[in-house]
């Protein structure tokens, strides 16, 4: 014997999502999403182990600092500080100008 269909769920849709980081760094969420990635790129490349061989003259302190400032700034471009977004923006701007002219 059957039952009675359950009602069907509402999910919501991606519009009807409202307050993710991207409202409150005053954007859209496409140019959130970049940032974000850019700062993860930021973070990823800082955290590279120093080649001891190759002449750098960063010392492991310099390293660290470095590491510390990029896991800032994903979390600022997380959390939607629009700063911090603003000027990802940018820079992702001038350097999409300079390789597409």
């Amino acid at each position: 014997m059957f039952t009675s269909a359950r009602p069907a769920r509402k999910v919501p849709g991606v519009e009807q999502v409202a307050g993710g980081p991207w409202d409150r760094a005053g954007v859209d969420r496409e140019t959130w999403h970049a940032a974000r990635i850019m700062a993860m790129a930021i973070r990823e490349t800082a955290r590279l182990a120093l080649d001891p061989t190759s002449g750098n003259e960063a010392s492991t302190d310099d390293h660290e600092r470095l590491g510390e400032y990029a896991d800032d700034l994903l979390s600022a471009v997380e959390k939607g500080d629009p700063e911090t977004v603003a000027m990802l923006s940018r820079r992702a701007q001038r350097r999409a100008k300079a390789i597409f002219g």
